[in-house]
């Protein structure tokens, strides 16, 4: 297997005449369909799709309009790789990578990454896959996050959880010194009007990461999560981030037919796997819960967006003026992603978290100003912190 990587507008033209075999039947291209880049005319090319889930063998899956079957990862061993490429529309690349490259058949079969190719096809894929996966953090992550001793640290205590809506107040975070807070993604832009910092600091966005993952080595908070599969964004692996395993299933399947999934998993073990929810702060909360916490408040998370995408996949522009806290949030991603949220998504996402903390007896509740996240009881922060 040759690992590769081009520009997305580019592969199609780098196919030579070959057809491509697609290795994730899954959410990668299913919540691809509101960004800016991703492969045009892709359709036009699939042979077919494999998958490690025996489920989905024999069934089809849909992708703009059209339906292609779902085969074993055996069939691999049967083609002619002269007449394919592989590319690999799952986030478990390394998983997969490691599956693979020792199968003798496919051994001179050209290989892709969708989300390499689409966001960042400037990374060095070889020397990600063949000499950073090697390094400690990545192969060691489990038991250095078992080594931090996580596990109910701060058993009866209170957090905040802090998003980056445009009702984030830098006089609120000044109120919020002395608290134990969760930062997430670009927090940091707003670092230079206060010396507030995060105690805890995620970040699950790929574009974001692999812009910023130097800025975000140098985030002073205790520690600093990132996915362990969001590190193919910055090509490193690094001493400074604690990595953890997250995995994200949106798709189920119901009468035969592979759909999107409304069905959200919680975790009780970080340390095995984190569960994504179309926001980092879902992951934030699990992580909140597994450190202990009685109290969770929800700060600066107004669920909002100028562009909204519905369920049925409809993009909708809503009154609002900003998306974040800054004008300068969403630079340097204006040409690589569409600023649309799946809130539809989000709320649910949010509405499982809920249904967890309650059910162990943890409080959560929502101290933002304003906002549309109306799934938490509502609160103050004049009323938490007695100012």
């Amino acid at each position: 297997m040759r690992l590769k990587n081009c520009k997305g507008e580019e592969f199609i033209a780098a196919l030579n005449g070959r057809k491509v075999i697609c290795f994730g039947a899954g959410s990668t291209l299913i919540e691809a369909d509101y960004e800016v880049l991703k492969i045009d005319d892709l359709e036009k090319y699939i042979a077919f799709f494999v998958d490690n889930d025996r489920n989905k063998h024999g069934l089809k899956f849909e992708y703009c309009g059209q339906q292609f079957d779902i085969k074993s990862v055996e069939t691999l061993n049967t083609i002619d790789v002269r007449e394919y490429v592989l590319l690999i529309t799952c986030a478990f690349y390394v998983e997969i990578y490691h599956q693979l490259k020792d199968v003798a058949a496919i051994k001179d079969m050209e290989c892709y990454m969708y989300n390499a190719v689409c966001s960042y096809p400037n990374l060095n894929v070889e020397r990600f896959f063949t000499r950073e996966i090697e390094k400690s953090p990545y192969k060691e992550w489990k038991k250095i996050l078992s080594d931090l001793k996580l596990k109910s640290k701060y058993k009866g205590q209170r957090c905040f959880i802090i998003g980056n809506g445009p009702s984030l107040r830098i006089e609120d975070l000044e109120l919020l010194k002395g608290e134990i807070t969760f930062g997430a993604n670009r927090i940091f832009k707003l670092f230079e009007n206060t010396d507030w910092r995060p105690t805890y600091y995620l970040c699950t966005d790929y574009l974001m990461y692999g812009l910023d993952h130097k800025e975000i080595n140098r985030i002073d908070a205790q520690l600093r999560f990132v996915p362990i599969e969001r590190a193919l964004a910055a090509g490193e692996i690094y001493d400074e981030i604690t990595y953890y395993n997250r995995t994200v299933n949106c798709v189920s399947i119901k009468n035969g037919k592979i759909i999107r999934s409304k069905e959200f998993e919680f975790s009780d073990n970080i340390e095995e796997v984190v569960r994504g929810g179309q926001t980092v702060l879902y992951d934030a909360i699990q992580i909140a819960v597994y450190m202990g916490f009685s109290e969770i408040y929800l700060y600066g998370v107004d669920c909002d967006y100028k562009f909204e995408v519905l369920e049925d996949g409809t993009i909708v522009e809503n009154d609002v003026k900003e998306n974040h806290f800054s004008k300068s949030y969403d630079e340097g991603l204006e040409d690589a992603i569409a600023v649309v949220a799946p809130l539809y998504a989000a709320r649910l996402a949010f509405q499982k978290g809920k249904e967890e903390c309650e059910a162990r007896g943890i409080i959560i509740k929502n101290a933002t100003r304003g906002g549309k996240l109306e799934v938490f009881e509502r609160t103050s922060l004049e009323e938490l912190l007695g100012k």
